[in-house]
């Protein structure tokens, strides 16, 4: 590598690395004071607590990055062009391609790296945090006698299922996905036109085998009623019963369904959208997961983005006020997640495709930001 590019990528890798850690540090304070007296509270030992910290400071690394690269190029450039490094480079006859191009090998290189974090890392890093949460509450709560909404991933989901036959609505207190413990669990099966109310099912719990796919639900009661008449046939009560014709309704799917789409990784994705059967009624829905998913795999590339728009501000603000070329960068930066917002909005209104909704923003910045660097050249 040419000295050039060394002393460059060696003097923002310092700064960069300096401003990660940083904004780590502050983040993960922040979530040691949300979360540190629960985990006394349940009495989670040390090892389990350093873990927790460890995967929910990795959570925070798609945030962080490229704020920080932002940060940390600003920093730098406007350095150089302080100590007059970037007049004495130009005056030499080289090019601002020529001279940032360590930088832009950065900027894809920190690509990269988030799109494997977001695939693979990332949403390990929110599993396993969020399990440490839950297991330990639940065991907390379970010793206690107490039959509360867990803080952790206690869900109420409300779920209509609207590619069955007959309909079911599934009314849940909480669950516990990494428990598969269920409060609560109200069932109302309708004809399939979605009016007459044909049986009804209420039990103080219940349970769903991922393996078996059989619902077992406990202290509750069936209703039969007459087709078209909410008159009840039969009632029967149980202690525990096992329903095998429930086999497609997934808690964790209704789980999923229930999140924004914008709290949901790839892989939670990946099952939402396999694991609800397909109709009309549905793809509305389907479709702000399917931008979510797409704008997943397109977000890493903000870094190019950022080094794009860093470059020229950085640069041409100096002439007047540094800290204008700063405003006009940050500006920028932000109307870059003003676009994200309304692109994936047209997206999951179904008026643009998922493909289009995702990468378009990343497209008109990273071209933006190309003829302003051309433009200063």
């Amino acid at each position: 590598m040419p000295i050039l590019d060394r002393h460059i990528l060696g003097e923002w890798l310092k700064i960069y690395l300096m401003v990660l850690g940083a904004m780590v540090g502050m983040l993960t304070i922040s979530a040691i004071y949300n979360n540190f007296q629960d985990l006394l509270e349940w009495e989670v030992p040390l090892l389990p607590t350093l873990e927790f910290f460890l995967m929910t400071a990795i959570g925070f690394l798609p945030v962080i990055i490229p704020v920080s690269m932002l940060v940390s190029l600003l920093f730098i450039l406007g350095h150089f062009h302080k100590n007059q490094e970037l007049s004495a480079w130009r005056a030499a006859g080289l090019s601002i391609f020529r001279i940032t191009r360590s930088l832009w090998a950065a900027g894809l290189g920190m690509s990269v790296l988030m799109l494997l974090l977001n695939a693979t890392l990332v949403p390990f890093a929110s599993e396993e945090s969020a399990k440490i949460l839950a297991q330990y509450e639940l065991r907390y709560r379970q010793a206690k006698g107490e039959k509360v909404m867990m803080r952790s991933q206690g869900r109420e989901l409300f779920y209509d299922d609207a590619a069955s036959d007959p309909k079911r609505i599934w009314s849940i207190a909480s669950f516990n996905q990494y428990s598969g413990y269920a409060l609560n669990v109200n069932i109302f099966e309708y004809a399939r036109d979605g009016r007459s109310l044909k049986r009804e099912i209420v039990a103080e719990s219940g349970t769903y085998d991922d393996f078996t796919r059989v619902w077992t639900l406990r202290n509750g009661r069936e209703i039969v009623y007459r087709d078209g008449i909410a008159v009840p046939v039969s009632q029967q009560t149980f202690e525990e019963k096992k329903f095998y014709d429930f086999a497609d309704e997934n808690p964790r799917l209704m789980a999923l369904a229930n999140e924004d789409a914008d709290d949901l990784s790839i892989p939670e994705i990946n099952e939402l959208v396999k694991g609800i059967r397909g109709n009309d009624e549905n793809r509305r829905q389907l479709a702000a997961y399917e931008v979510r998913y797409h704008s997943i795999l397109a977000s890493p590339f903000c870094c190019l983005i950022v080094v794009g728009i860093a470059i020229p501000f950085a640069v041409a603000g100096v002439r007047t006020n540094p800290m204008v070329g700063v405003s006009k960068s940050i500006a920028l930066f932000a109307l870059y997640f003003v676009l994200n917002n309304i692109f994936n909005m047209l997206g999951a209104k179904m008026i643009l495709s998922p493909l289009v909704a995702a990468w378009a923003p990343n497209l008109i910045l990273l071209l933006y930001a190309v003829f302003l660097c051309k433009k200063i050249n």
